[in-house]
């Protein structure tokens, strides 16, 4: 895989640790069972695509992000609001973030 592969790769995952980030915090432990209802996506693909199993198209992306009453805006980096922690958090899972992760 080269590396724009690997980018685009990691991005849309960052995108879907992202939303599940959102889902988690508004629905607690039954979050996919939420989103199934509120989508009429079956819970088995909604577990596949937020195990990151399969790239989910452009389309049920934002299907997903309706359903959890997402809004999408731009900001700076640099600021420290609930949003960019989520962001990072879902970057440190990601491994992007090798300065956050455990040392050996």
């Amino acid at each position: 895989m080269n590396n724009q592969e690997n980018t685009n790769e990691q991005q849309w995952k960052l995108l879907v640790l992202l939303l599940k980030e959102i889902a988690i915090d508004k629905h607690g432990t039954g979050w996919q069972t939420h989103l199934a209802d509120k989508t009429k996506f079956a819970q088995s693909n909604i577990s596949r695509m937020f195990g990151l199993k399969y790239t989910p198209s452009l389309k049920n992306y934002l299907i997903i992000a309706k359903a959890l009453d997402v809004n999408f805006f731009f900001e700076s980096k640099d600021s420290d609001t609930d949003l960019n922690q989520c962001f990072e958090r879902a970057m440190e899972a990601l491994g992007r973030r090798p300065d956050k992760l455990p040392k050996n």
